[in-house]
Formats: C-alpha cells, structure tokens, sequence
C-alpha cells in the first residue's frame, strides 16, 4: 500500500497576473439625469475591455437616455461600467420564464 502524501497541493510559484479592467463610459458620454433602478434589472450586455469584447449576464443598476449601468460577476468579483445603451438588451431570469411560461398558466 502506498503513503498517503501530506500537504499535496502547493503554491503557484508566479505572482498572480493582474486582471483587465473593463472600459467605462466618462460622465460626459453617459450624460445627465441619472435614474437609479429600486430593483436591478437583469440584462445582456456587451463590455469591452482592451484586447476584446465579451457578452455577458448582467444587471442594470442606473441609466440615463443614453448609457446604462450595467454590473456584473467577473473572475468571482463584481464589476460595474457604463456601456451604451445600444450595447444592453432585456433577459429573463430562468424564475421567470418558468413562472410565465404555457405549462404553467391557470385553467380557465
């Protein structure tokens, strides 16, 4: 029978890499009139970063007519930018669907 080994698991011997940090719009492009949401709104949104591009699973937390708050979990944190609006489109928590969906209607 073979020795079970202590302490198996070690250390990377590198420092850990820093993460990219998204891009956020200034307050200027976003514009004013800020509109805080009371109950976070579950969107897609895409978020650029510097070398790419990434859709991700989001909420909006604030917007003005032309930007949107969007935050989001990113290497286990959260992060947050304001993206375009253009760049933010409307999702369904699964919750949801489940709750609306045909199966589940009442009988008349």
């Amino acid at each position: 029978m073979g020795r079970r080994r202590e302490n198996r698991w070690q250390p990377p011997e590198h420092p850990e890499v820093e993460r990219p940090r998204a891009y956020s719009l200034s307050e200027d492009a976003r514009g004013p009139d800020v509109c805080h949401a009371v109950t976070p709104v579950p969107v897609w949104a895409w978020i650029q970063f510097p070398t790419f591009h990434v859709r991700v699973k989001a909420f909006a937390k604030s917007w003005t007519r032309d930007a949107v708050l969007v935050e989001w979990a990113q290497f286990g944190q959260q992060a947050n930018a304001w993206v375009w609006r253009s760049a933010v489109k409307h999702r369904t928590l699964r919750a949801d669907a489940t709750r609306h969906s045909p199966q589940n209607a009442s009988p008349r």
